[in-house]
């Protein structure tokens, strides 16, 4: 059995739309001031561009933890 981890950070776009970006694994003690600083960083150095709009605010962000169970 294993686990696998992956941050997924949601940005609000300049025109309304969900921009989501997936990191895998992440270190274990993150936290949210570490990532909402990261995600600041991201879009005042326009970093995240889709369909021509750039990332405007920060949504969210969550870790999503997944076990794969191997059947035998």
């Amino acid at each position: 059995m294993a686990d696998t981890r992956k941050l997924t950070m949601v940005f609000s776009l300049d025109n309304g739309d969900d921009f989501k970006y997936n990191l895998t694994d992440p270190k274990d003690d993150l936290t949210k001031a570490q990532v909402d600083e990261a995600m600041q960083a991201m879009i005042d150095n326009n970093a995240i561009l889709k369909d021509g709009h750039g990332a405007a605010t920060i949504k969210e962000a969550y870790i999503t933890t997944t076990t794969q169970t191997v059947l035998e």
